[in-house]
């Protein structure tokens, strides 16, 4: 019976996932067909959004259950409550035409808060990098190790506002608009590829979540 559900989970997913794929190569030309793939498309992304829900509301129900136990932290539990409570009542208000103002209240706190802690996360990671720096030459020093400390200091020497580092700003500007850019790209190329891998794992029913 397990092989069975297993098999037709298999088969429900491979075909619509078929299906999808052919009304997206066909275009809006084929009609029905691609209007019908559109549909499952809105679907996955109705579905998607559910679940983001349901994720934060066991989130909240997690922590409201830590704050009534009175457990280890329910006072970052209790905070992550009531701001999770202000910036619902704040986006209804707006809503309702209560309060009002351009830009909105929401999207002044929301950007306060995503400046200040992006903010602090960088000067975080800023001496993460220069401990990491140390630890490595001072463990053993090598190639690598060099190179990574010297485009580390011409980084954050280049992004110093003094006069005088005209050089090294512009060693920064190559390093982020070359070395730094393939990188990225890399690692999207990466994810890309993972994700055809496992849509095509999916779809000739390799993908062990529907096997087992």
């Amino acid at each position: 019976m397990r092989r069975l559900n297993a098999a037709a989970a298999a088969a429900v997913a491979i075909g619509f996932g078929l299906f999808t794929l052919v009304g997206l190569l066909s275009g809006p030309e084929s009609g029905l067909f691609y209007a019908l793939t559109t549909v499952l498309l809105q679907v996955a992304a109705v579905t998607a959004a559910a679940s983001i829900l349901i994720g934060i509301l066991n989130l909240l129900s997690v922590h409201w259950t830590r704050l009534k136990d009175r457990r280890k932290g329910w006072g970052y539990s209790l905070l992550l409550l009531l701001s999770t409570l202000l910036v619902l009542a704040l986006v209804a208000l707006e809503r309702l035409g209560v309060v009002g103002g351009s830009p909105t209240p929401s999207s002044i706190l929301f950007e306060s808060v995503q400046v200040s802690i992006e903010s602090a996360l960088a000067g975080v990671v800023f001496f993460a990098l220069v401990y990491g720096a140390y630890r490595m030459m001072r463990r053993r020093v090598s190639g690598a190790g060099i190179l990574f400390t010297v485009v580390l200091l011409a980084l954050l020497l280049g992004s110093l506002p003094l006069p005088g580092l005209g050089l090294l700003a512009s060693v920064r500007d190559w390093l982020a608009a070359v070395p730094v850019s393939a990188g990225a790209r890399g690692i999207l190329l990466g994810i890309a590829l993972a994700t055809v891998v496992t849509g095509v794992r999916v779809l000739i029913g390799q993908d062990r979540s529907y096997r087992e």
